[in-house]
């Protein structure tokens, strides 16, 4: 192993240390705060009953499309707006507008309009991860050296050669860097979408455990949104290398 995860690991496990000790000699109250080793068994019993199952491949469900649909969004319309000037006046203020505003705010909108399955969430997850998407597009995409077209012009090149050979290879570093930020921000979208309504999912768990008061509920569902969030960075980041290879 790397010491980029070695040592974060160890860390871990120095912080569960500290808090299996605490909880022992405060003798805190476990409805209030239980220790490592309790919620680990109350984990380990959720999964072997396969009452949590559901809902994380729920979130998962919700958050791998709507990262997907997304990314493709944010591709289109960031290069939308960096080739033309009439659709950037047009879109780049109401785009601007919509990720200013709260999304726990547009939320029940999204519930009202998509209603409470895995659609509105979706859609939560896609408004969200198609603005750093766009923006690292679109500021790449106005950036390109001059020259560059310049010599795809000499050669007759047309826009899609264009786009394939110069304007593709020169936004990928960006694009990438742009999904692997959206990726955990699309976990915090289906999560927000689940807390405002939902049938299933960790966002809804997070609800339920808070209205019935058992904190084991809500610190499992926030370790596994955690790990998720990280397994989902940690793709996104493997992708990158691979992708970029000459980098």
């Amino acid at each position: 192993m790397s010491k980029k995860i070695i040592r974060p690991m160890i860390l871990t496990v120095i912080i569960l240390v500290i808090w299996q000790i605490a909880v022992q000699v405060t003798k805190v109250p476990n409805y209030i705060m239980p220790s490592p080793v309790e919620l680990v068994q109350y984990m380990g019993n959720q999964f072997a009953t396969g009452s949590i199952t559901k809902h994380i491949l729920t979130t998962l469900h919700e958050v791998i499309v709507g990262t997907f649909y997304g990314i493709l969004v944010g591709i289109a319309l960031g290069y939308a707006i960096a080739k033309s000037k009439l659709v950037d006046r047009l879109l780049t203020p109401i785009i601007l507008i919509l990720q200013i505003a709260p999304k726990i705010s547009l939320a029940p909108l999204f519930l009202l309009w998509f209603g409470l399955g895995a659609t509105s969430k979706i859609a939560l997850v896609i408004l969200v991860v198609s603005f750093p998407v766009m923006i690292a597009q679109s500021t790449v995409i106005k950036n390109i050296d001059k020259n560059y077209i310049d010599y795809m012009t000499v050669l007759n090149g047309n826009a899609l050669q264009r786009f394939i050979h110069v304007e593709l290879p020169y936004s990928l570093t960006a694009v990438l860097s742009g999904i692997k930020v959206s990726v955990t921000q699309g976990m915090t979208g289906a999560v927000i979408g689940e807390m405002m309504g939902a049938q299933a999912g960790l966002g809804y768990l997070l609800v339920y455990g808070s209205e019935m008061y058992d904190i084991k509920i809500i610190l499992s569902s926030v370790v596994i949104l955690s790990v998720l969030g990280l397994i989902l960075y940690y793709l996104a980041e493997y992708a990158e290398k691979k992708i970029i290879y000459w980098n």
